[in-house]
């Protein structure tokens, strides 16, 4: 590291330490809010409306995805995994031991995101057609397109969940026996053949794109997903981006399962590669990025599963699954937790775990980069170094060298 390098490391010793918790805001992971019902009770009338209510509310109880997004923010976290995997909501935890909660559901925020979303599949996604075909995602003048978004999602033919499920397996194997071929599908669900998020593990994967290179069978599926944070180029918060990966190569690895399941993986292939669907800055139309490879993000989904499978497999199956049950809040307040500097952009409970990285002179608390440089040297050590001590052994020689005190 140059020599220049020194005031600015400096900087973050003093200044950050100094500063309360960072928060980010809060549009990358509020956009979207698929599974939670908004409703005014003063607009239920008779016992008729409220049956309707409870079932809307049974049915977005069982879509899992924003517990699986909320685990893929920070999967190496027992705390981060207990609440997704037991449906323990960060918040409730976050009051049991004093803390505010400072994550809540906006609506100005999820309704932009509906908005957007609504917007690149209608008129059959004429929109979303015309931007990824600019992309080379689709050939030109392809046609094509299923809705399978629930209709509490905003979509108009699918009622509950079964037949998101149903609807989504009859078209898998249509198109792998040769039948008509969308190439644009809308919120397909899957069941994850796993015992890997309680009650059950369902997602919803934001669209799939469906190809057949060269004119020749296998399909491939392409994962896509969407999210209303702007595309800035260079410049895009690179904390969005690598949360919009992580969860782009989970529905990768979930669509992989769920064809492998049915017995389709010689007729149908899941692309390695993903496509990111973000706003333009300062308007709701689509910036495309093709080509994103998956891999890591898919191999690491997969490890997680194992991980998530493990949990759930030890929990007794007639536990209650309510998000504020006590018993379930403690396993979450007790178990062991990874702090991080994603955790600030959507846990609760980040508080907790920054008083707890001050008090180890743990260098996380200046962020991922820093640490990354810094290892498991602690903070009143780096400083140590920077003023002239003399290092005890290589690593610390090293470190002086990367701090451009050497």
């Amino acid at each position: 590291m140059r020599q220049s390098a020194r005031p600015n490391f400096r900087w973050c010793l003093g200044a950050r330490l100094r500063s309360p918790p960072h928060r980010l805001a809060k549009s990358e992971f509020l956009s979207e809010a698929r599974g939670t019902l908004y409703h005014h009770d003063s607009q239920l009338v008779g016992g008729k409306a409220m049956v309707e209510v409870d079932e809307l509310r049974q049915e977005a109880r069982r879509n899992t995805r924003s517990r699986f997004e909320q685990w893929a923010k920070n999967p190496t976290c027992d705390a981060n995994t207990l609440s997704a995997v037991h449906n323990v909501r960060l918040d409730a935890a976050a009051r049991t031991i004093g803390i505010s909660p400072s994550f809540g559901q906006s609506p100005f925020a999820i309704a932009r995101g509906n908005r957007f979303e609504a917007g690149l599949f209608e008129d059959n996604a004429a929109r979303f057609r015309q931007s990824l075909e600019r992309k080379g995602c689709l050939p030109p003048g392809s046609t094509g397109f299923l809705d399978l978004r629930l209709r509490m999602n905003g979509g108009r033919d699918v009622l509950t969940v079964d037949d998101a499920i149903n609807g989504t397996e009859r078209w898998l194997r249509r198109i792998a026996a040769g039948g008509d071929v969308e190439t644009i599908v809308a919120a397909p669900m899957v069941k994850i053949p796993r015992g890997v998020i309680l009650p059950e593990a369902l997602l919803i994967i934001d669209a799939v794109i469906v190809t057949c290179p060269e004119g020749r069978r296998p399909l491939r599926l392409t994962v896509a997903e969407i999210k209303v944070f702007p595309d800035r180029g260079g410049h895009t918060d690179p904390r969005q981006l690598a949360s919009a990966r992580a969860q782009a190569g989970l529905y990768r690895h979930a669509l992989e399962l769920a064809v492998t399941a049915l017995g389709l993986s010689g007729q149908l292939r899941v692309a390695t590669d993903g496509i990111l669907a973000f706003t333009w800055p300062g308007s709701n139309s689509p910036s495309i990025r093709a080509g994103e490879d998956l891999s890591y993000q898919a191999i690491r989904a997969s490890r997680g599963f194992d991980r998530l499978e493990e949990v759930a497999a030890a929990v007794v199956r007639n536990d209650d699954f309510a998000s504020d049950e006590p018993t379930l809040i403690s396993r979450v307040l007790e178990a062991e937790t990874n702090y991080s500097e994603a955790c600030l952009t959507f846990c609760d409970l980040a508080p907790r775990c920054h008083e707890r990285a001050l008090a180890a002179d743990d260098a996380i608390v200046l962020g991922d980069d820093v640490r990354r440089l810094l290892g498991d040297t602690t903070i009143t050590r780096a400083i140590e170094l920077m003023n002239g001590q003399t290092p005890t052994d290589e690593r610390e020689v090293d470190l002086q060298r990367q701090l451009g005190l050497a």
